[in-house]
């Protein structure tokens, strides 16, 4: 006769270990974890930060308008601007970037900003509504392409790109260095994302004709920390597939380039 086995005698065998799910890939700048209470004062700086900067950017603005610095006049220094407006002088210095931007100011290392003879006012009132149009539009494309590209895992391809994209961007803003290009190549990266040859076409021939309307040349523009922040931001939600971060982030940088076109214009 067999002996009775024991309850609890005989063990299962032990199952295999559960492999791990691969985490979607993340830009670099996008791994840290904050807590919300972090975030929040974050949020606030960068705000705080961007409305003094396009204060200060919309009074000089203003002040080369109204011709009170004619072409070719330096502007005060950033000591003197950064005491005038009661601001850092990182945040003159963004300004002067946003200026530089749209060709109205030459800064030259080592001597100063310039006004430029450029004249950047535009042609006609219809070429102004027609700038104020296409910026509008280029938002929607992009904002639109965002809704597919978070619901589909992008390829190695296009997280490769949107990642070295926004790594050249963060070695122009570190080094100071024109940042147009790579600003190019990073929200045709986003759009790429879709999958959508026919997106990353319109969302081109937009691009352009805003180039085009302006007449601005693309050897003046930098970018400043807090924008290059809302770059990352849209990165890390089209790679990590958070739909209403991405678009937050697109609108907020296209709301901010539009409102200070709407100044330009008048």
């Amino acid at each position: 006769m067999r002996p009775s086995s024991c309850p609890g005698s005989c063990r299962r065998a032990a199952s295999p270990p559960r492999r791990p799910r691969p985490s979607r890939p993340v830009c670099c700048m996008s791994e840290r974890r904050s807590r919300p209470g972090d975030d929040a004062a974050r949020e606030w700086a960068l705000v705080s930060a961007g409305t003094q900067r396009s204060r200060v950017a919309d009074q000089l603005l203003q002040d080369i308008r109204a011709r009170r610095y004619g072409p070719g006049e330096r502007l005060p220094s950033e000591r003197r601007l950064s005491e005038s407006f009661g601001v850092s002088r990182p945040v003159v210095r963004e300004a002067l970037g946003m200026l530089s931007s749209l060709g109205l100011v030459d800064i030259q290392v080592g001597r100063g900003a310039f006004v430029t003879a450029k004249d950047v006012a535009v042609q006609s009132q219809d070429a102004q509504r027609s700038l104020v149009e296409v910026t509008v539009m280029r938002e929607v494309i992009e904002c639109g392409v965002l809704g597919v590209a978070t619901r589909c895992d992008p390829g190695a391809a296009e997280i490769a790109e949107v990642e070295a994209a926004l790594a050249e961007l963060e070695r122009c803003v570190a080094h100071g260095t024109l940042a147009t290009r790579a600003d190019h190549r990073f929200h045709r990266a986003i759009v790429a994302c879709a999958r959508s040859a026919t997106a990353v076409r319109l969302w081109e021939d937009f691009t352009g004709e805003i180039s085009t309307v302006l007449k601005i040349s693309p050897n003046g523009s930098t970018m400043d920390e807090a924008t290059l922040e809302r770059h990352r931001v849209l990165a890390a939600g089209v790679l990590r597939g958070e739909f209403e971060q991405a678009r937050q982030a697109c609108h907020d940088l296209h709301e901010d380039y539009r409102r200070f076109l709407r100044d330009l214009l008048g």
